[in-house]
């Protein structure tokens, strides 16, 4: 392993950009998302950005529209990377930033729980996945509040320490459940008593890698002190990428987002926040697995998420090609087939069901989400993070 190991790092080493990525790209992308930015439409919230949602085998499509809470992450990933920024692009972060700020209300739990939703909940909105469902169950099929949008739209209004608190206690609530509730993951992790990704009691219990290390990177950042449910949650990250299974069985463990490279860029955005012993010593394996990726992928956004990665878990990316022709960029980049989260109706069941439904209808009953400006803004991120490479 030290073997390959010194290998990567060669090979990270001996980079040469064959693009420019200097602050007039910057600025003009982050202009571009001011453009995507909600100003009046009959169906988007003014303020948030035009977000679609198809099945996984049709790619990228603007056929379904979706008032989601991806415009959080939009944001909270251009902030994460403001401390490279020019000062007159800050000037357009918080222009970007300002606008989004009312439509978080849009989201937030009707009895004033201080959580949130993945869709709106002021109004019941149209289920963007099969519209026979509502038919048959009603509101049944409305999802709880969860801890990924929670933890978003905090960070989105730059929660003080009071909110933070108050939530972590309510997430105390949501841990700890009996084997037998876990629903999707492989039974030797059932026994871990992580946080679930739903605030909902008489919700299927969910463990997800990403949502997991959101929960831990809000910890974090709003420097809490651990609980048992923290710990447990740590466990179960540890647990899955000591056994490899992040990388084996990453579909059961991480049913939201049910894919490799997202889930190495997750581990490594928590990693950046504050050392964690039990992660940090397991930073080689991860680096090996996103240049291993990254060897093999053929998707532009793929490979900037890998190579940001990289560059966050402290070393320097493989080179990344960007093409010269900023429109056939910014288009390979918004309309790219490579989507962030994923509505798997087929992870609510298990076994021989949950077996036989993945062969008879996984292409129908699997829903991709897209977000053109949040693609934008781990370009943003990419250019910046490695900015020193193509000379900014």
């Amino acid at each position: 392993m030290n073997k390959i190991f010194s290998t990567l790092c060669l090979v990270c080493i001996v980079y040469h950009a064959s693009a420019v990525a200097d602050t007039a790209l910057v600025t003009y992308i982050l202009k571009r998302i001011e453009k995507l930015q909600v100003k009046n439409d009959p169906f988007f919230i003014r303020g948030s950005f035009p977000a679609y949602t198809d099945h996984y085998h049709q790619g990228y499509s603007e056929r379904h529209k979706d008032n989601n809470t991806s415009f959080c992450i939009v944001i909270n990933t251009l902030e994460s990377v403001r401390d490279k920024l020019t000062p007159s692009q800050c000037t357009i972060l918080d222009s970007i930033h300002q606008r989004t700020i009312p439509v978080v209300r849009y989201f937030a739990n009707k009895q004033g729980r201080g959580t949130y939703n993945f869709w709106r909940q002021d109004t019941i909105p149209t289920f963007p996945y099969m519209n026979w469902i509502p038919l048959l169950v009603g509101n049944g099929w409305m999802l709880p509040d969860d801890f990924d949008d929670t933890v978003w739209c905090l960070e989105l209004l730059r929660a003080d320490s009071l909110q933070a608190a108050k939530i972590h206690a309510i997430m105390q609530h949501f841990s700890g459940y009996p084997p037998k509730k876990v629903i999707g993951c492989p039974v030797s992790y059932k026994s871990i008593p992580a946080y679930s990704t739903w605030f909902g009691k008489n919700f299927p219990v969910f463990f997800d890698i990403c949502v997991s290390t959101n929960i831990l990177r809000f910890v974090q950042l709003q420097h809490l002190q651990w609980t048992k449910a923290d710990s447990a949650t740590l466990q179960f990250l540890v647990t899955a990428i000591q056994s490899g299974d992040y990388m084996k069985r990453y579909i059961e463990l991480s049913p939201y987002y049910e894919n490799k490279a997202v889930i190495i860029y997750h581990l490594a955005r928590l990693m950046t926040v504050r050392s964690i012993p039990a992660l940090d010593s397991l930073k080689e394996k991860i680096l090996t697995d996103a240049v291993h990726l990254f060897g093999k992928s053929h998707n532009l956004l793929e490979e900037m998420l890998l190579s940001s990665a990289i560059q966050k878990l402290g070393y320097r990316a493989p080179e990344l090609v960007l093409t010269s022709n900023l429109e056939q960029l910014i288009a390979a980049t918004e309309q790219n087939d490579l989507a962030f989260f994923a509505g798997d109706v087929i992870g609510y069941f298990e076994g021989t069901l949950r077996n036989a439904l993945t062969i008879l209808f996984k292409k129908s009953l699997t829903f991709y989400h897209y977000c053109p400006a949040y693609n934008d803004a781990l370009l943003v991120e990419f250019l910046l993070l490695n900015q020193s490479s193509y000379g900014s």
